[in-house]
């Protein structure tokens, strides 16, 4: 009788263990190609339009990137695997546990645990970093991003650490276990346009019809300006000796956006010097990427 039993609970076990491996393996798969189609999908990989220094192009930045999905999976699914087998060799050995020395099971328990807790803590955290952040959708591969008052492109994540190609084309190498804890901003999550705006500030003195017409131009000028609707002008504040004025702007894209928000900053400057336009205490801004210059400023100074 306890022979069959033990027979029952064995093949119990091991049909549980192929069940697990077979929906981990799919659901791997599933997620890795899903990730390789949607980097095959994009039109930009890099977080600015530029077109030197000449490279491999487009298709080459892309074709690396998902070369580096299928060995992170590759990875995760040994990995994977690896803990299932441990668990069920676990599973199968705990009927034959009784014929051993329970002070020989304490001392192996009490082993292990000081090693993975002491020895082996940080590759383990990053590992497992590694791997929610691999499965995760908040962050991926190719995503345009601003993160530690960095703006560029997730270039890759491993189980280590991930890289963000700035848009300056250094690398931002964060370790994994940290980039659980960081707040980042996503520019590739959003709706089909992104709103673009530059605030900027006029005396009193000017003629705002002129200011209001020549930034609405501004914007329409750009190549990068999506014109499903036209640009908007708001005056946002009655300053003591300023107007504070936004003008505003669709595109479709983060990269598209940065463009944008260049030519709307440049087309403002040149007609305002043109037309003796007096401003007061400028600020510009872009939106959704706030803060974006001030970082490439900073950046910049310390090449």
């Amino acid at each position: 009788m306890v022979i069959d039993n033990l027979y029952i609970y064995l093949g119990t076990v091991s049909v549980v263990g192929i069940a697990v491996i077979w929906w981990a393996t799919s659901a791997l798969l599933k997620s890795k190609s899903s990730r390789e189609r949607r980097l095959r999908r994009l039109k930009n990989f890099n977080s600015v339009q530029t077109s030197l220094p000449k490279t491999e192009g487009q298709v080459g930045e892309i074709d690396a990137a998902v070369e580096k999905i299928e060995d992170r999976f590759s990875i995760i699914r040994k990995i994977t695997f690896f803990f299932i087998f441990i668990v069920l060799g676990l599973a199968l050995s705990l009927p034959f546990l009784n014929s051993m020395p329970a002070a020989m099971v304490s001392l192996m328990v009490a082993v292990a645990t000081t090693v993975l807790g002491f020895a082996a803590k940080p590759v383990i955290e990053n590992i497992i970093a590694g791997v929610v952040l691999s499965l995760s959708k908040a962050i991926r591969v190719g995503d345009t991003v601003v993160i530690e008052n960095q703006y560029g492109t997730v270039e890759d994540i491993s189980l280590n650490h991930t890289i963000i190609k700035l848009w300056n084309w250094k690398r931002l190498i964060i370790p994994s276990s940290k980039m659980l804890s960081l707040e980042l901003e996503s520019l590739t999550y959003h709706d089909t346009y992104i709103w673009v705006h530059a605030e900027f500030y006029i005396s009193y003195e000017n003629d705002l019809a002129l200011v209001r017409k020549m930034a609405i131009e501004s914007v329409e000028d750009s190549k990068h300006f999506i014109s499903q609707d036209p640009p908007d002008f708001w005056v946002m504040e009655l300053d003591k000796d300023s107007y504070k004025c936004w003008v505003a702007g669709w595109t479709n894209s983060a990269s598209r956006a940065w463009s944008l928000g260049s030519d709307i900053r440049t087309g403002i400057a040149m007609r305002f010097q043109e037309a003796g336009i007096r401003t007061h205490n400028v600020q510009v801004r872009m939106e959704p990427q706030q803060e974006i210059a001030d970082s490439i400023m900073r950046s910049a100074s310390a090449i």
